[in-house]
């Protein structure tokens, strides 16, 4: 279940802190209107500690979106890489539409990107006949766990090494991706005794990571090929 991103953003913390100082603020302020000493110095305290936090708050996002800023483009595009790489590594052992042949455009070529996509993740995901036969052979399934490997790897460091950077709802979707390449990766090296207990695990995998890459692309995460 995911978590609401309201529930999850530092302004939600921020906030309460302040509200938090300013009531405390209101509730003391007419004890030291009355001339009371401690009051007073404990007003000027507490005015003192909302500036602070306010300008601490403002320098730290400024800087932090200064940092992003200068780096912003290249994570993107390396998101975008990964996921889109992932993308067709997958989507070649579905039952989808596909071009046979060409030549044709790059419009019509991400057109139909964009109609395998929206298939994979809006309903249940079908092998086809070809990459159920190709699944049987255990090097075959050896070389598509390395693959998972290498992607789960590949977005996990991107995600340590910039998650203070993205949004909680980018960082659910990697994740989730994540698990997801970890259970194929389990499924392609121990396979089921039941054949067809393995090509509906490995179907349900690859309709998960495809409803999360919808998710990001439609956030900007992906590249033309």
């Amino acid at each position: 279940m995911k978590m609401p991103e309201w529930l999850l953003s530092k302004w939600l913390y921020y906030g309460l802190i302040f509200i938090s100082l300013f009531f405390l603020f209101l509730y003391v302020l007419p004890f030291a209107l009355k001339g009371n000493d401690i009051a007073a110095n404990f007003v000027a305290e507490l005015l003192g500690l909302l500036i602070t936090l306010a300008v601490f708050v403002m320098f730290f996002e400024w800087r932090e979106k200064l940092e992003w800023k200068s780096v912003e483009g290249r994570v993107k595009q390396r998101i975008s890489r990964q996921i889109r790489g992932l993308f067709a590594d997958l989507s070649i052992l579905c039952d989808v539409e596909r071009v046979l042949f060409g030549p044709f455009s790059d419009e019509r070529f991400e057109e139909l990107a964009d109609k395998q996509l929206n298939t994979l993740a809006s309903g249940d995901v079908l092998l086809h006949d070809e990459a159920r036969k190709s699944l049987r052979e255990k090097d075959f399934r050896l070389q598509y766990a390395r693959l998972a490997e290498s992607r789960e790897t590949s977005l996990g460091q991107i995600e340590d090494k910039y998650s203070k950077f993205l949004d909680s709802e980018i960082q659910t979707s990697l994740m989730d991706i994540q698990d997801h390449l970890q259970n194929l990766n389990l499924e392609f090296r121990i396979r089921h005794t039941r054949e067809e207990d393995f090509f509906k695990s490995i179907s349900y995998s690859i309709g998960q990571i495809m409803k999360e890459i919808q998710s990001l692309k439609r956030k900007g995460f992906w590249v033309k090929w």
